[in-house]
């Protein structure tokens, strides 16, 4: 998913949460960023496991 479009998910998706159930390979107009995009709610970060580290970091801290 392209940078723009995943700036333009976020704004329409709006501050609800998001249990990002697929996310893609973020890309640029040079390329992979090197980021993945969850397609439901257009957040951006860095790494494929990036969904699962933040439910652990969420987990150890509750």
């Amino acid at each position: 998913m392209d940078t723009s479009e995943a700036a333009a998910l976020r704004i329409k998706w709006g501050n609800k949460p998001c249990s990002h159930p697929h996310v893609v390979s973020e890309t640029s107009r040079h390329g992979k960023t090197g980021d993945y995009v969850c397609t439901t709610c257009g957040e951006t970060g860095w790494g494929r496991n990036w969904v699962e580290e933040e439910r652990r970091l969420h987990d150890t801290n509750s």
